[in-house]
C-alpha cells in the first residue's frame, strides 16, 4: 500500500513529467506527495573555493551568490510542483533541504513508500549538464523502490517484467505486487533472456517464468504472457521487445557492479536506463 510518495525535483525537463506520474499515482492510491528540492551546498563550496588567504573574502562572496542562485532555482521548482499538485487536488508537502543531493533524498526515502524521479536527475543547479550518478546511488542505497521517469507521460497499462531469477529481480517484483502502484488491471509481459536455446535451456527459462506467473496469479493478476528471448545482449533484447509490444513500463532489478562508469548499475540496467523510452520501476 502506498501512502506517501517522494518526488525529487531538479531543473531537467523530465521533472514535470515525474510530477505528472506522481499525481496520477496519488489519485489512484490516495497517497500524499512530497516535493523535495536539494541545494547542493557541498558542490557550491567546492566550486567557489579559490585557494589562498587573500581570496577568502571573494570566495565567501561567490559562495553566497551561488547559494542564493541555487536556492532561487529550488524555490521555483517547489512552486511549480505546488501549483501542479494543488490544481490536481492532491494532499502535498514541499521540502527544501541543503547538502549532498543523493544523501538528502535517501534520508527522506526512509519515510516514503516510493521515490519518483526523472532518470536524468543531476541536481547541480550551477552545472545542469553534469552527470552526477545520483540516480544510481538512490537505487543502490535507498530503502524504497524507485520509479525512474523519461521525458514523456503515458498511462501505464502494459508492463514488461524482466526477470532473471536474481534476488534484486525478486525484490522488485515483490515491491510492485505489494504496493500496487498501477493496480492489478494490467497486461504483464514476463520476459527472460537466455542465450541457451537448447531444449533444456528453454525448459529452465519456462519453469522460471511459470513460477513468476503463479506468484502473480495468487496476488490477483490475470493478464499474463510469458516470453523467452534468445541470443544477444539482454539490455538490447529487452528494449527491442518493449518497443515491439508497446510496454508502458519496465520492471527490473538493479544489480551492483564494480565498473566505475556504471557506478552501481549492471550493464542491462544501465542500457535500459539510458535508452528506454518507457519509465523503469527498480529496486536493488
Amino acid at each position: 500500500m502506498i501512502k506517501r510518495i517522494l518526488v525529487a525535483l531538479d531543473p531537467d525537463e523530465d521533472t514535470p513529467v515525474a510530477t505528472k506520474y506522481a499525481i496520477e499515482l496519488a489519485k489512484n492510491v490516495d497517497a500524499r506527495l512530497t516535493g523535495l528540492a536539494v541545494v547542493d551546498t557541498n558542490r557550491i563550496a567546492w566550486d567557489s573555493w579559490g585557494g589562498g588567504i587573500g581570496t577568502i573574502y571573494y570566495t565567501k562572496q561567490l559562495y553566497d551568490t551561488m547559494s542564493d542562485t541555487s536556492k532561487g532555482v529550488a524555490e521555483k521548482l517547489l512552486q511549480a510542483f505546488e501549483t501542479a499538485v494543488s490544481e490536481a487536488g492532491i494532499n502535498h508537502t514541499e521540502v527544501l533541504r541543503e547538502g549532498v543531493p543523493y544523501e538528502r533524498i535517501i534520508e527522506d526515502m526512509k519515510y516514503h513508500d516510493l521515490l519518483v524521479v526523472g532518470r536524468n536527475a543531476h541536481f547541480f543547479y550551477n552545472h545542469a549538464d553534469e552527470d552526477t550518478k545520483t540516480l544510481a546511488r538512490l537505487i543502490k542505497k535507498g530503502n524504497a523502490p524507485t520509479l525512474a521517469i523519461t521525458e514523456e507521460y503515458h498511462p501505464v497499462k502494459r508492463v514488461l517484467v524482466a526477470f532473471d531469477g536474481s534476488s534484486a529481480a525478486a525484490r522488485t517484483l515483490q515491491w510492485f505486487i505489494h504496493l500496487l502502484p498501477f493496480g492489478k488491471n494490467l497486461e504483464l509481459e514476463l520476459v527472460h533472456v537466455n542465450s541457451d536455446q537448447s531444449e533444456a535451456g528453454r525448459d529452465r527459462s519456462d519453469l522460471l517464468l511459470q513460477q513468476v506467473e503463479n506468484y502473480l496469479e495468487v496476488h490477483g493478476f490475470q493478464q499474463i504472457n510469458r516470453t523467452i528471448l534468445g541470443k544477444g545482449k539482454p539490455g538490447g533484447r529487452l528494449l527491442e521487445h518493449q518497443q515491439s509490444i508497446g510496454a508502458d513500463l519496465i520492471l527490473l532489478g538493479a544489480h551492483s557492479v564494480s565498473a566505475i562508469r556504471r557506478l552501481t548499475l549492471g550493464s542491462t540496467t544501465h542500457h535500459l536506463m539510458t535508452k528506454s523510452s518507457a519509465p523503469l520501476f527498480l529496486c536493488h
